[in-house]
This record gives structure tokens, C-alpha cells and sequence, in this order.
């Protein structure tokens, strides 16, 4: 023991490998916020261009250039000019319904999603309520997976089990009689 005194007292006093010390702290916590921020950013872009491609196809149906009972084009309308969505004709639900002024009933109930993890879609109507006046109201969710799984920045948006997480667009209009 006496003999490795000497060694631990020059190793203790030692300075070399400080710099390895903060390289190791730090790096990993720079590219955990780079990461986290291009993720973030992602998110966003994603969430700003189905926000767009809904308020696009909401435009079509209050001008009335779109047929109400043709589904399919409105849900293709929706992904023409939604970017950054993967698969978008089969993980997005559309969901256009009337809403009571008078009760205001319907705005609570949480938006319905694709489920990917039971392989099952929610059964949700599609009818602008043509010939009457009524506001309406369109909920988009799309499922879509993250950019970065590592940085955990999707952590707190709610998910469908499978690893991907819910964007929601809403909108609503005024549904004007023929």
C-alpha cells in the first residue's frame, strides 16, 4: 500500500483530461437540444401545413366547388397539400359535423384518431348540412411518427400506442344555403 502512495498523490494532483471531463458533460446535452430543436421544428412544420391544407379544403367547400357527398376527394384535397405526412389517405380521420349555437354542444369531445396500434378507423360523418345554415365544424387528426425518436420532445402530445403522435387542425365556417 505504501508504494502506491506516491502514484495517487501525482495522480490526484494531476490536471490532464480536465477538458475530457466537460467534453463528456456537455456534448451530449448540446446535441440532446439540437436534436430536440430540429424535432420541435418538424412538428411544427408539420402541424402549420395541415392547418393550411384544411383551412384550403374548407375554402373549396364554402365557395361550393366540392361536392358534398364525395368523401374521398375532400380527404384528397386535405393531403395534396399537406407535406411532411406520411401515408396521409390512411392516417388521417376527417370529422365535419353541425354545431348547436344555442348549447354550444360538441366542442369539448376530444378530436377521434386512426388508430394504427388496433389497425382500425374511427366511423365519422362527413355532411356539410347542405341547404341549411349551420356553423360547422371540420376536425382533421393526423397520426404521424416523430422525426428524432430519441430526444423525447413528442413526449407530452398525446399518442396512439403504435409510437406515433396526434396532430389536430380544426376549423369552422358558416354553411350558407343554396
Amino acid at each position: 500500500m505504501t508504494r502506491f502512495l506516491p502514484f495517487l498523490r501525482r495522480f490526484a494532483r494531476s490536471d490532464r483530461g480536465t477538458a475530457t471531463v466537460e467534453f463528456v458533460i456537455g456534448v451530449p446535452l448540446i446535441l440532446a437540444f439540437l436534436f430536440s430543436a430540429i424535432d420541435y421544428g418538424t412538428v411544427m412544420l408539420r402541424q402549420v401545413f395541415l392547418d393550411r391544407s384544411v383551412d384550403m379544403a374548407v375554402r373549396q367547400v364554402r365557395l361550393g366547388a366540392f361536392d358534398s357527398g364525395d368523401f374521398a376527394a375532400f380527404r384528397t384535397m386535405i393531403c395534396q397539400n399537406s407535406f411532411l405526412i406520411a401515408d396521409c389517405e390512411n392516417t388521417i380521420a376527417i370529422e365535419l359535423r353541425p354545431i348547436d349555437t344555442t348549447t354550444w354542444a360538441g366542442l369539448d369531445e376530444p378530436a377521434q384518431c386512426v388508430n394504427r396500434a388496433e389497425d382500425l378507423a374511427p366511423v365519422l360523418a362527413f355532411n356539410p348540412a347542405a341547404g341549411q345554415q349551420r356553423l360547422m365544424l371540420i376536425r382533421v387528426c393526423a397520426v404521424v411518427d416523430p422525426f428524432i425518436r430519441m430526444t423525447g420532445m413528442v413526449l407530452g402530445m398525446p399518442d396512439d400506442g403504435s409510437g406515433g403522435f396526434f396532430l389536430v387542425s380544426r376549423a369552422a365556417f358558416a354553411n350558407e344555403p343554396a
